[in-house]
């Protein structure tokens, strides 16, 4: 992504505009954040191609996560610090454009994209344009047309221990007998996970957990990342890994033996 700095007349300070493939963005001057996904195919071992597939797009949950880094516990014995858990790819079918409101991959994949690949985590620092890059291959059993990504801090998409809940308050959900384990200065347990329910649809981004508890800071509601009511005190529910990133995409198709070696990069200039 090019970017190039430009004053108004009339204006006070200036403005980023950055140039991408399939469109354009302004951002105000200073601290910028750019993404990119490039996916390379395989045909059973062989390469294909390659295919920039430009910008993703930040997830509100995502940023939420990364906010409340300063809250968590650190436990010494897994450190739960947003950037160092972001290192799983999966893929999906989804055809309806990528929005910050989204916490899941749309449509799960059935031939091996649903199971997040643990991709590398590489800094690669420079002069004020620092860059994070992970890189995984997700490989496929059987026929799709792959048509979205996403970059999680979880190895599980969807997990429904502990459902349906017997209990929920305006910060916590609690759940059937006691299937968690719980966070503590040296354990993550549900730390850092999005729980989220059904019938009412709701998330919430856990903040800490007992063997039964899961303790939010709110409701928040699904569709839209405003502020919700109360789910339901026994509805189903599952937890799921922060999305950090979604990108929706023309189809890729793939087949038996298939497989796309996804590379995500962060960048993050400094200024103003």
């Amino acid at each position: 992504m090019k970017t190039h700095s430009l004053h108004i007349p009339g204006l006070p300070g200036r403005l980023l505009v950055a140039w991408e493939r399939g469109g354009a963005a302004l951002r105000a001057s200073g601290l910028e954040f750019g993404t990119n996904l490039k996916a390379r195919m395989f045909h059973r071992g062989r390469y294909q191609g390659e295919r920039d597939l430009g910008s993703g797009l930040v997830t509100n949950i995502g940023v939420l996560a990364l906010a409340n880094d300063m809250n968590w516990a650190a436990p010494s014995g897994a450190a739960i610090n947003l950037f160092k858990l972001l290192k799983y790819h999966a893929s999906g079918k989804g055809v309806t454009g990528a929005a910050t409101t989204d916490f899941k991959i749309e449509t799960d994949s059935t031939v091996g994209g649903q199971t997040p690949v643990a991709g590398t985590q590489v800094f690669t620092p420079a002069d004020n344009l620092q860059k994070i890059v992970s890189v995984a291959t997700i490989a496929y059993t059987g026929g799709e047309a792959v048509t979205e990504w996403g970059f999680f801090n979880r190895s599980t998409l969807n997990d429904a221990t502990g459902s349906p809940a017997t209990a929920t308050g305006a910060t916590s959900l609690t759940a059937t007998a006691t299937p968690f384990t719980a966070s503590s200065a040296t354990v993550q347990g549900r730390q850092q996970e999005v729980v989220h329910t059904v019938t009412t649809p709701r998330i919430g981004l856990v903040l800490s957990n007992t063997t039964s508890v899961l303790t939010i800071p709110g409701w928040l509601v699904a569709t839209t990342g405003a502020n919700g009511s109360t789910p339901g005190g026994t509805e189903a529910f599952s937890t799921r890994p922060v999305m950090w990133d979604h990108k929706v995409f023309s189809a890729i198709n793939v087949g038996n033996g298939d497989s796309i070696q996804f590379t995500y990069s962060l960048t993050i200039s400094s200024g103003g």
